[in-house]
């Protein structure tokens, strides 16, 4: 059985590089090269990044050298670490260590490509798109946002889900439940902080991922 591998988000990104890498043919990243990719100043740092994944027997060692190191794809599967985000204030970065109330561990394969984190959705208004009280959804902190997309805005200072439209000029909050109304974007009042790319649910009688409640989190009422 192959054993789980717990990655942070940085790891998980020094991962990637030499997997892009891999998949184009290129020899892995040389230290210099990983501090131009991650504005690291020292190329000890890069070194020190490595001998953590190679700990974790992720990366296999390159006899020093980052350039021979490579990636142990066996031992890719399993799961990262995110924070579980109790509350997003408008304005300010949302994983910040006051806003965050735990990590956990979750599925690798559900993780995004850039920053993300965990809201723990409260009420009913996307029912509609199969999101229900109490699940965890996987938020995508950066990229591009496209209409229909799913995503976690602040508004009015109140943390929202809903489905992001285009209606004419103007960009909707859409709820996916008819009791609901949708939420016209106003620059002033609203911030979206990212998309939902994943929900996460444990069955009644089942241990919950991330199973502590929280005060406020991602209502999507």
């Amino acid at each position: 059985m192959t054993q789980h591998v717990h990655l942070t988000g940085l790891q998980r990104r020094i991962v990637d590089v030499f997997r892009q890498r891999a998949q184009a043919g290129l020899a892995p990243p040389t230290y210099r090269e990983l501090c131009e990719n991650f504005g690291w100043r020292s190329t000890g740092t890069a070194r020190d990044h490595l001998k953590a994944l190679i700990r974790k027997e992720v990366i296999e060692s390159g006899s020093g050298r980052a350039r021979g190191a490579h990636i142990r794809t066996e031992r890719l599967v399993g799961t990262v670490t995110l924070p579980l985000v109790g509350r997003i204030v408008a304005g300010r970065p949302v994983v910040c260590d006051e806003l965050v109330d735990e990590e956990i561990a979750v599925p690798s394969f559900l993780v995004p490509a850039g920053d993300g984190f965990l809201l723990r959705v409260s009420g009913d208004s996307m029912e509609g798109a199969g999101i229900f009280e109490g699940d965890l959804v996987v938020v995508r902190e950066a990229g591009e946002r496209r209409p229909g997309e799913i995503v976690a805005a602040t508004v009015s200072g109140e943390t929202t889900l809903k489905r992001l439209e285009r209606r004419g000029r103007a960009w909707i909050l859409a709820p996916e439940n008819p009791r609901y109304r949708s939420i016209e974007i106003n620059t002033e009042d609203v911030k979206i902080h990212g998309v939902v790319i994943a929900v996460l649910r444990a069955l009644h009688g089942s241990s919950s991922v991330g199973h502590r409640r929280s005060g406020a989190m991602g209502k999507s009422k």
